[in-house]
């Protein structure tokens, strides 16, 4: 069964991205994302393993003990509004990727711009950066 240290939780799913039995169930709308533990007897420990702020422990099952639940607000992306991550989880990406690789060439925060909208944004670049080298080669 397990235990979940929920000031610790990243709300990053990995936990439940690896669990063979599909014990832990994320549900995410527009704004929230909740993490269900249900009671497993298992004793399988690969959510404990791949949790990557350690907030998941192995304990002996207990029917008495009821099921954790956790809940995160998502952020909104800078640019384009959507709801992509949890606030705990951008501050852990924050804490451990040095100042400097915090932004990118043009000064753009990318870890608080959404996946789609940084992908785009690169798209972008990169085209333009291909029109002006051709344009360059052109006589």
């Amino acid at each position: 069964m397990i235990k979940v240290d929920a000031s610790l939780c990243l709300g990053c799913l990995s936990c439940s991205t690896v669990c063979p039995s599909q014990n832990i169930i994320r549900t995410q709308t527009g704004e929230m994302r909740s993490i269900h533990w249900k009671r497993c007897k298992e004793e399988c420990d690969l959510c404990v393993e791949f949790c990557p702020a350690k907030a998941l422990t192995l304990m002996p099952f207990d029917e008495t003990v009821p099921e954790p639940d956790v809940s995160f607000d998502l952020v909104a992306c800078k640019i384009c509004g959507s709801r992509y991550a949890t606030e705990p989880m951008l501050r852990r990406i924050e804490s451990v990727l040095p100042a400097n690789l915090q932004k990118d060439s043009e000064g753009l925060e990318w870890i608080r711009v959404c996946p789609v909208c940084r992908r785009n944004i690169e798209a972008e670049r990169a085209t333009r950066q291909m029109v002006l080298g051709r344009s360059r080669k052109s006589p």
